[in-house]
This record gives C-alpha cells, sequence and structure tokens, in this order.
C-alpha cells in the first residue's frame, strides 16, 4: 500500500491482512505477485507513456519507447518486507542501495538498474516471449484503465 499522493516510494509499507488497511487515509493498494518474472533475479517494473487526447472519440497514444526499473538486490519471498531493495523498484529507493549500478553509457541499452523498454522488449524476444501478445495484453489493460475513469474525465470536462 502507498499514500494515494506520494511519489519516490516513500509511505509504502505492506500487509498481510486487509484488516490491517487504514480506514482514515486515502491509499492505493496493489496485490503482490509472489512469484513475478524476474530478470537476472531481479523484479523489474515498466513506465510505459500513454497520452491521450480526447474521450470522446477515445484517442490513445502510446510511445513506443520507456523504461525499466530494476531493484537493486536479488528477489527473495523471505525478507521481503525487510528489504525494500529487492522488492521495490523506485530509483530514488535503489540509487541508495550499495549493488545499484549506473548506467553510464547510451550504447548499453540493457545494462544496469534502469534499461530501455526496447531493450526489454529484445531481452524478452531472445527468451522466446511472443512480444505482440505482450503487448495486445498492455493496450487492453490501458484501454480497460482509461474506459475505467471515462465517466468522471467526460464529466469533469462538461463542468468547465
Amino acid at each position: 500500500m502507498k499514500p494515494s499522493s506520494s511519489s519516490q516510494g516513500k509511505g509504502i509499507f505492506m500487509i498481510d491482512e486487509i484488516s490491517e488497511v487504514p480506514l482514515n487515509e486515502s491509499l492505493v493498494i496493489s496485490r503482490y505477485i509472489d512469484n513475478p518474472l524476474l530478470i537476472n533475479n531481479l523484479k523489474f517494473d515498466l513506465r510505459l507513456y500513454v497520452l491521450v487526447t480526447n474521450f470522446d472519440p477515445l484517442k490513445i497514444y502510446v510511445y513506443n519507447e520507456g523504461l525499466v526499473r530494476f531493484a537493486s538486490e536479488p528477489y527473495n519471498l523471505e525478507t521481503i518486507k525487510s528489504n525494500v531493495y529487492a522488492h521495490l523498484t523506485n530509483y530514488s529507493i535503489n540509487k541508495k542501495s550499495e549493488n545499484f549500478v549506473q548506467n553510464k553509457n547510451l550504447s548499453e541499452r540493457d545494462f544496469g538498474n534502469k534499461w530501455s523498454l526496447s531493450a526489454l522488449q529484445s531481452h524478452l524476444e531472445r527468451l522466446g516471449i511472443d512480444m505482440k501478445s505482450v503487448w495486445s495484453r498492455i493496450y487492453d489493460a490501458i484501454i480497460k484503465s482509461l474506459i475505467s475513469v471515462e465517466g468522471q474525465v467526460v464529466g469533469a470536462i462538461k463542468r468547465v
């Protein structure tokens, strides 16, 4: 869980039971995946860039490049609550780890704790992963996310 108005890994904490959720604050709650896809035994997340130019009709553009942010310590389900460097991928947190590797060479897109999205795609293709299927699922998630807020956004636009 994390405060809904927070960034850079501030205020993130984990719970075991839904009864542990504080009811007096606005939080974003994510379900933890205990068997995530790992690269080099590290967790990672994707930073995708999506532009919505219109909701009626819905017009969405997805930039073909993005970021892949890696945790700086190997994933270990046993120590997950005590080691933020193993389960959080935020740059602002991991840059403080002694294991963080800064990429200082633009030609190495798949080195260190931050890769380009195209480098990840190339890596996954080499592993035999069907990227057309992956992108189809990503687009589906983007569309469904936008449709879920469409009514609120269109209503807010009409009030302006």
